[in-house]
């Protein structure tokens, strides 16, 4: 009778159009993680998937990897679940992909305690438990320090179109900044960027303090998702511990053009731009997580790809709405070799501006 699994409660995929999966599913919740097997009978997983929305009597998930070898034998089983990461001290120096998985290390590993089982989407802190930003953050890049002072805890954007430094920046504050541990998500990047950044990080003064969380531009739209999400929540796990935590998503564009598909794909109408009015829901649920809380501090930089310095972009207009500061760079002073290419005239600290 426990090989037939008749208390379980299993669906077969009723369309795959894409990473989007159609099924008959009771008693699940949106963000509740599904496990894909071969058949009934089999016991090894062979694929995840997300619960994502409810349509026609229908349960929509989106797939997390590629669909590659799926086939109609193949059945969703509910685990009853959201998607968590098991986090620790052992992260630090690491590289980890979209699932959390160690992938390389930049130091040796040292032993200490299994951390612990966290929600990869946390809400963000309640003004009960946040601090007030009063105490500059040191960078040690003149243009930031002395014009555009930052705050322990500040969230500030980082504009600028394709070839004006971005990386480049990124590079100088985790070399320079003063901080315990930096948090690095790059996020719909492509995959010589990664190793670029990753032998990058080998190389630096703080390579034992960082974590670096990827999900390449090959990677699934909910993989792409989840990689920022999972950054940020590596992130709170050292906040939580007492530490002074730098967080780095490069970038939010990407994160938001994966959000867009999943959302496309799961029949939301395009609003503003081509995004669905849920994008612009779900960015401050994220941008609104770090800061300074009573147990620590997460100061984050995100980067925006603009399409143009001077055209309207309703997805930049949005995040800088949100953030506590931004950082214009220049494609004229990139182009005459000025690094950083900070326009000091556009940036502004709401801080200590």
């Amino acid at each position: 009778m426990k090989k037939l699994k008749l208390l379980n409660k299993y669906s077969y995929l009723h369309s795959i159009n894409g990473s989007l999966i159609e099924a008959e599913l009771d008693d699940v919740s949106v963000g509740e993680v599904c496990e894909i097997y071969a058949s009934w009978q089999a016991n090894e997983r062979i694929a995840r998937a997300q619960v994502v929305g409810f349509r026609n009597g229908k349960t929509l998930l989106n797939l997390i990897g590629s669909s590659v070898g799926l086939t109609r034998t193949a059945i969703l089983k509910p685990t009853g679940e959201q998607l968590t990461i098991q986090i620790s001290d052992a992260f630090l120096g690491s590289v980890l992909n979209a699932s959390g998985q160690i992938m390389e290390r930049f130091v040796p590993d040292t032993p200490g305690d299994r951390g612990n089982l966290r929600l990869i989407d946390e809400l963000p802190p309640s003004y009960q438990e946040r601090r007030v930003i009063n105490t500059p953050l040191e960078t040690r890049i003149r243009v930031i320090d002395g014009v555009l002072t930052c705050g322990i805890g500040q969230r500030v954007g980082i504009f600028a179109s394709a070839g004006c430094g971005k990386t480049v920046l990124m590079h100088m504050l985790v070399n320079n900044t003063e901080a315990d541990v930096f948090v690095i998500g790059l996020i719909g990047e492509r995959g010589r960027e990664v190793t670029e950044c990753a032998e990058s990080l080998k190389q630096s003064v703080n390579a034992a303090k960082c974590v670096l969380v990827y999900a390449t531009s090959d990677f699934s739209s909910v993989d792409r998702c989840n990689a920022a999400l999972m950054a940020t929540t590596v992130a709170e796990y050292f906040r939580d511990r007492g530490k002074r935590v730098v967080l780095f998503i490069d970038s939010m564009t990407r994160y938001a053009r994966a959000l867009r598909d999943m959302k496309l794909a799961a029949g939301e109408p395009p609003a503003r731009r081509g995004y669905p009015a849920s994008v612009f829901d779900s960015l401050p649920r994220l941008l609104e997580r770090p800061g300074p809380t009573l147990k620590g501090s997460i100061t984050a930089f995100y980067t925006v790809l603009l399409e143009g310095e001077d055209e309207s972009d309703p997805l930049g207009d949005e995040i800088r709405s949100i953030l506590d500061g931004h950082i214009y760079l220049s494609r004229k002073l990139a182009g005459q070799g000025h690094y950083p290419a900070i326009d000091v005239l556009k940036s502004v600290s709401r801080v200590f501006g």
